[in-house]
């Protein structure tokens, strides 16, 4: 790995863009990948240029934020005078005191002289935190863990999803089941008292709504530690679960269930509304 590593130029993918989740190409300045539909984490703004805060860039750069791990160019890469660390985006470089997001809360004094506890004029937190990031075996840029595909080169990470179990079809099924329990009494108690059927199918679909945006998991997900998470590993957006629940679930009913089937042999047990809605179900065991 070491040799191959050594023999690539790091730059050599820097102007094109590789989906994370498939390994497919990005269109240029496309939101979303062409082939599976993931989100792609665009850089915000236009390119920084080094400024004298900057020192001069290594032979050997690779092209991404040590601080949160985006793509960064050699013409927009920051260095921070204080920690040393480069690159950094423009996100996580603080021009006004020339600081990043990886440096200490403090400065080292000159011998004899009392340490500060602080930077006098550092913004105030919350402080980003590094993502933990491994080289990728290809180009050797740093990728953060559970990142399928290197975005600067397309390929495979072996180790990405190693500390990520994703939900089966059998396991999704039971807590389908215990959710179903659990909605089915009081639609049945609304149906029999007012003869509207549609409202008990309404409770059912604010139910998952509720629970999956507030908690990213429904009381049967709870109860078999199953959660629903985006492409990052985070609770997905109130607009992802309205997709997910609403539009995919009635997607993925349709022609007897495939889209529901579609769980069995997907490599990252996603149905049909998992798909539609950039969302995944994985298990996590308990804290």
């Amino acid at each position: 790995m070491g040799r191959l590593m050594t023999e690539r130029d790091p730059n050599e993918f820097a102007g094109q863009q590789f989906c994370r989740d498939c390994g497919a190409a990005v269109i240029p300045g496309a939101s979303v990948c062409k082939d599976c539909g993931t989100p792609v984490r665009q850089k915000s703004g236009s390119p920084v240029q080094p400024e004298e805060n900057t020192q001069e860039i290594p032979g050997d750069y690779i092209p991404y934020c040590r601080a949160c791990g985006v793509p960064v160019p050699r013409e927009a890469a920051l260095n921070c005078p204080q920690c040393g660390v480069t690159p950094l985006c423009n996100e996580h470089f603080y021009p006004s005191t020339r600081t990043c997001a990886l440096c200490p809360s403090f400065e080292l004094a000159p011998p004899g002289e009392q340490e500060p506890s602080s930077l006098p004029n550092r913004p105030n937190g919350p402080w980003p935190q590094p993502a933990p990031a491994l080289p990728c075996p290809q180009c050797g840029a740093r990728i953060r863990q559970g990142i399928g595909f290197c975005p600067n080169c397309g390929a495979a990470q072996p180790d990405a999803s190693a500390d990520v179990q994703y939900a089966g079809f059998m396991i999704r099924l039971g807590a389908a089941i215990i959710d179903s329990l659990i909605t089915g009494i009081p639609a049945a108690i609304i149906t029999s008292f007012t003869d509207i059927p549609a409202l008990g199918t309404l409770l059912s679909v604010v139910y998952y709504i509720l629970f999956t945006y507030y908690r990213g998991q429904t009381p049967g997900k709870m109860i078999l530690r199953l959660h629903v998470v985006d492409a990052d590993g985070n609770r997905p957006n109130l607009k992802q679960v309205l997709i997910r629940e609403v539009i995919g679930k009635a997607i993925s009913a349709l022609a007897l269930l495939i889209g529901y089937l579609w769980i069995i042999w997907d490599p990252k047990k996603r149905g049909w509304h998992d798909h539609i809605a950039g969302t995944y179900v994985v298990k996590r065991a308990r804290k």
